[in-house]
């Protein structure tokens, strides 16, 4: 199968390429930035456009015609605040420009990452899928419209489509997004030995491991005969304490500093109801939260 990744070159897409490539797909990434040196790179072609420009996302698809569409391209919370307009043109506009591509070309699936950040706070909690939807974010916004976007395309034309709601995803690599700074970059600088200040030590939420969000978009791909076409996905809910606690057990020398009493930095709820997509997606983690430190803090040990 040909598939094209938008946002390919990101940090999921870096997980997603290489089991993609093992089950012998063709893979054409499109992204904005060059292309990273990692293994999967010479196997994989890459197209540099821009997300916002429809010419760029027709012309990626007119490339590489593909059979199927795998969209984790996006602008993040904090530059769509910045610019909301920039920000409706990329993750809106960009997702608009390939399922209408889809369409045209015959692709056969669609998959979309999607975000908690369409729920407000003032979800009930665990937030079902179909909890109410009041996004606090610009960001929110743009991924709420999305998903409206993409069941509008499922339904008029027939289109294999569906996406994921993910809740904190961490694992070596992020260095981006709201979440980044109090879980994956935490725990580089404990693996680096790097002193480093978590002035939100209490804040809790759901910690999901990023092999396990590529395990639950492979599960999405290949399900038949869904009920929906959004899922939440959820790993498990932890303060940044706890897991501050269970980073030391593993590196005793580590040298971060909690300040208790700092304001939540996190605009979603904590905790999710995942239970449609174990119960139709047949999904659970792999990785228990100690298993998912640990083998970050050796990954990143080690590079």
């Amino acid at each position: 199968m040909r598939v094209l990744v938008t946002g390919g070159a990101g940090f999921i897409g870096a997980y997603l390429l290489p089991a993609l490539l093992q089950r012998g797909y063709e893979v054409t990434v499109f992204d904005a930035v060059a292309p990273p040196a990692s293994a999967a790179s010479d196997r994989v072609e890459y197209v540099r456009g821009d997300l916002g420009s429809p010419a760029d996302v027709y012309r990626a698809m007119m490339a590489c015609r593909p059979q199927g569409v795998f969209h984790l391209g996006a602008i993040l919370a904090g530059p769509c605040e910045v610019n909301p307009q920039r920000g409706f043109a990329v993750n809106f506009g960009s997702t608009q420009a390939l399922l209408d591509a889809s369409v045209a070309l015959g692709v056969r699936k669609f998959f979309l990452v999607s975000s908690i950040s369409v729920f407000g706070r003032d979800a009930p909690e665990p937030v079902a899928d179909d909890a109410v939807k009041n996004p606090e974010t610009v960001y929110g916004q743009t991924k709420l419209a999305c998903e409206h976007l993409l069941r509008w395309y499922a339904s008029k034309h027939g289109l294999d489509a569906g996406a994921l709601r993910f809740t904190w995803v961490f694992g070596p690599g992020r260095t981006t997004g709201i979440t980044a700074l109090y879980s994956s970059l935490l725990l580089d600088a404990i693996a680096r030995g790097e002193p480093v200040t978590i002035a939100n030590p209490d804040e809790r939420g759901d910690w999901l491991y990023v092999k396990d969000a590529v395990k639950a978009i492979l599960a999405l791909w290949d399900a038949r005969e869904l009920s929906r076409r959004v899922f939440n996905i959820a790993g498990g809910v932890h303060s940044i304490r706890e897991v501050v606690g269970i980073a030391r057990k593993l590196r005793p020398d580590a040298r971060v500093e909690l300040v208790a009493g700092g304001p939540s930095q996190s605009p979603y709820p904590v905790a999710y109801d995942d239970s449609a997509a174990r119960r139709e997606l047949a999904f659970t983690p792999d990785y228990t939260i100690e298993a998912a430190v640990a083998e970050h803090l050796r990954t990143v040990a080690a590079a």
